[in-house]
């Protein structure tokens, strides 16, 4: 089981937010619903893009990005972008620039960053009101130019991009149109895994604790440049609360030293973490208290991870008294 621990709250790039796109692992754009979209008198093209991969620190891509009302009536839409990179880490919003300048529609305001390990942003009317919508005459064509670059701060890790861009209809009929990109960036072999295990037993008690083995082995195919900080955590496997205190050790120059309650912590990862190198931890678990009137077992999920925004390695254990 892969506990995927992604919030998909309202973006903190933006003042504020119409429409969530949610952003899993590999961070895609928002899909629309194919049935509505079939039905949309609105439609999307990006014009041509330049071959070759995005250069970390090199030229920007630059592409036309226009929208189309097919219908006889003006159609009110707002826009999104959203996206990430493929590979075992995640983005922060400064790793990608972009910028889009109206070539035939409205002045435009663009908000883009970070959002949970991926990317977020939107366009509206720079007249208007924070993340409002345009609104397209019938039979009429909106386009912007739209310049895209990776940064020197992309993770070398990471080999591709993905950027979606969609609109949706503020009609209430689910009108939408997308597009997404997929573009390699740089020309490293990389885009591999970390991949991680968390080994030991499943069963925790007052007296008897549970050992566990966290192991981190980088397969990107690059050292990982910046410092990493892996922790520990548990949740439910659905919904209600853990009627115990679970305490966490850690195995540190010979002896148990606590490290956290209800999660914590695990000591970081020095940056330049060589490719092929493996990295281990000893994690103890004890329960120290027991709530009275509690279940005599609950199933709770403990997790180890190196980033909140990426997969992790779970382990399903059992806390009794």
């Amino acid at each position: 089981m892969s506990v995927r621990r992604k919030v998909l709250a309202g973006a903190a790039v933006v003042a504020a937010v119409s429409a969530a796109v949610a952003l899993p692992g590999a961070a895609q754009a928002a899909q629309p619903a194919k049935a509505a979209a079939a039905k949309s008198p609105l439609v999307m093209t990006l014009g041509r893009i330049q071959p070759g991969p995005l250069v970390p620190g090199g030229a920007a891509k630059v592409f036309d990005l226009s929208v189309t009302n097919t219908s006889g009536k003006a159609v009110a839409f707002g826009s999104e972008i959203g996206g990430g990179p493929h590979g075992a880490l995640s983005v922060d919003g400064t790793d990608v620039k972009l910028s889009v300048t109206p070539v035939h529609a409205p002045a435009t305001t663009v908000e883009f960053g970070g959002q949970d390990g991926g990317l977020l942003g939107f366009l509206y009317p720079k007249h208007g009101p924070v993340n409002g919508a345009f609104t397209l005459p019938a039979h009429a064509t909106y386009t912007w130019k739209v310049s895209l670059a990776a940064t020197k701060a992309w993770p070398v890790n990471d080999d591709r991009l993905f950027l979606g861009f969609n609109v949706s209809a503020q009609n209430g009929q689910g009108w939408s149109a997308d597009r997404q990109l997929n573009l390699q960036v740089g020309t490293a072999h990389t885009g591999g895994p970390i991949v991680q295990t968390l080994t030991g037993g499943n069963v925790v008690a007052p007296g008897k604790p549970l050992v566990l083995r966290y192991t981190l082995t980088n397969h990107t195919g690059a050292a990982v440049a910046q410092p990493l900080q892996p922790g520990v955590l548990e949740e439910l496997p659905g919904s209600g609360s853990l009627n115990a205190t679970l305490v966490y050790d850690l195995w540190e120059n010979g002896r148990w030293v606590q490290i956290g309650t209800d999660g914590a912590g695990l000591p970081k990862l020095p940056a330049h973490w060589a490719n092929g190198a493996s990295a281990s931890y000893t994690v103890r678990v004890r329960v120290t208290h027991w709530d009275a009137g509690a279940p005599a077992s609950q199933k709770v999920i403990v997790s180890a991870s190196y980033d909140p925004f990426e997969a992790s390695a779970d382990r399903l254990v059992t806390v009794t008294h």
